[in-house]
């Protein structure tokens, strides 16, 4: 039987009159790679705030692992890279590694001294990430692509079991797109990390992940269509990209 590590159940959110997510069925089980796609505006970071808890559904429930997310703890077993992650100060004084050991924190809890076994789970990171021979040099001197795969490695270093990335190739060129999507596909089969990836791009995000949420304030069946870009009909989907 596969385990269900996300489920949202039911779910809106409003602010005010304005609804931004209404009636939201979705799950997430082990070992899935899924993309959620949708227009700007749709919902998709507010989706997965709820997800992380960072902000309460106004309808619904969300279970992680199981557990009710009011009584979930173990948030070291989720990383999330954010938005916005790459638009980091070019010119704070932090190299990647130190980059990276941020991490374990969230593990370990504040101010604990990192030990033999923290930097050998940082450069395991690093390693994964393809990103370990410039453990050394500071943030700032990075491409975009590069620091995309730093900030994956800070999840990582938690040895988290789901691997949540809102537009993660935002900031980053057309070549290391491609190595960047070919690099969450072996993180998803070879380390067996569970992957949520939010986009706006369909036609990159289609051909590589194993379902799509199709998501404009609700799930919507096609998401090539001009109802799902505007919103006009919806009903609750999620579509498995490799079923026959």
């Amino acid at each position: 039987m596969d385990e269900k590590i996300v489920e949202v159940v039911n779910v809106s959110f409003g602010v005010d009159n304005l609804k931004v997510l209404e009636d939201i069925d979705l799950v997430l089980e082990r070992g899935d790679l899924l993309g959620i796609i949708g227009p700007n505006g749709s919902g998709k970071t507010t989706l997965l705030k709820i997800i992380l808890g960072l902000i309460k559904p106004t309808a619904g429930n969300v279970k992680l692992f199981g557990k009710d997310i009011n009584h979930f703890r173990d948030w070291h077993r989720i990383g999330y890279v954010p938005q916005h992650a790459i638009n980091f100060d070019m010119q704070f004084p932090i190299n990647v590694f130190e980059v990276v050991s941020m991490g374990r924190f969230s593990k370990k809890g504040l101010f604990k001294k990192l030990g033999k076994e923290d930097i050998q789970v940082i450069d395991e990171a690093l390693e994964i990430v393809g990103m370990k021979e410039y453990k050394n040099r500071r943030v700032g001197k990075l491409s975009g692509g590069e620091m995309q795969r730093v900030f994956i490695a800070r999840a990582l270093a938690s040895q988290p079991e789901l691997l949540i990335l809102d537009e993660p190739t935002v900031g980053v060129d057309i070549i290391a797109q491609k190595e960047f999507y070919d690099f969450l596909e072996r993180l998803n089969k070879d380390k067996k990390i569970t992957l949520v990836l939010v986009s706006h791009d369909i036609s990159n995000i289609t051909s590589r992940v194993g379902k799509l949420a199709c998501i404009n304030r609700k799930l919507f069946p096609e998401c090539h269509s001009e109802d799902f870009f505007y919103g006009i009909t919806g009903m609750k989907f999620v579509h498995h990209m490799h079923e026959e």
